[in-house]
């Protein structure tokens, strides 16, 4: 739970827009290697109600062609999502090239290209509420996907804050794969037999 609330921290004070850093309309949690939750910081129920259908997704979609330091992004509402503003961004934790669980976080933007300003147009359909992100790579071999990045500031009337954003979702998943893959490192050097760990966990 320290982890997702710390990788909450890095995300409210990355963010740009008002929505993430002064509203906090954003929840981060950890997953299984199989899409079941682990823990999660007590951000947005409705978040993390349906966050492990979008990591579930993400798996099943990419089954075979994951890796360390790849991204992955959504926000279709079919796929685990909620409604179009709230993206969700997936990362793989890998320790010693073993994907031992995943980190992801959703956060409710300000503009995902609605035909109205604003993040809660009323709308008949779902391509009004904006930009449909099926599940994908947001960056790969630790490079951002060009088209995906393309399509986000042609949609966006503010792009420099909707890209600011997505950066901040992928520094907090960051903070919160660095922290995942140090304590599982350091719990595997547990001895049973001194009936102790080797190093602090804090």
């Amino acid at each position: 739970m320290s982890i997702a609330e710390q990788m909450g921290r890095t995300l409210q004070k990355t963010a740009i827009s008002t929505n993430i850093k002064e509203r906090l309309d954003f929840s981060c949690a950890l997953f299984t290697p199989t899409g079941d939750l682990i823990a999660n910081a007590p951000h947005v129920p409705v978040h993390l109600g349906s966050m492990s259908a979008s990591v579930r997704t993400i798996l099943r979609e990419n089954a075979g062609a994951i890796a360390p330091g790849d991204v992955f992004m959504m926000n279709d509402p079919f796929n685990g999502g909620t409604h179009l503003p709230d993206v969700t961004l997936v990362s793989p934790v890998y320790v010693e090239g073993v994907l031992r669980a995943f980190v992801a976080n959703r956060a409710h933007h300000a503009d995902i290209g609605a035909d109205s300003p604003g993040s809660m147009p009323i709308s008949s359909s779902l391509e009004q509420e904006g930009l449909v992100l099926e599940p994908g790579f947001l960056i790969r071999g630790g490079a951002w996907n060009a088209e995906l990045r393309q399509r986000i500031i042609g949609s966006a009337r503010k792009p420099e804050e909707s890209l600011g954003d997505f950066s901040a979702q992928v520094s907090a998943n960051k903070a919160g794969l660095q922290r995942l893959q140090l304590l599982i490192e350091k719990l595997e050097d547990y001895n049973p037999e001194d009936k102790m760990l080797k190093y602090s966990i804090v």
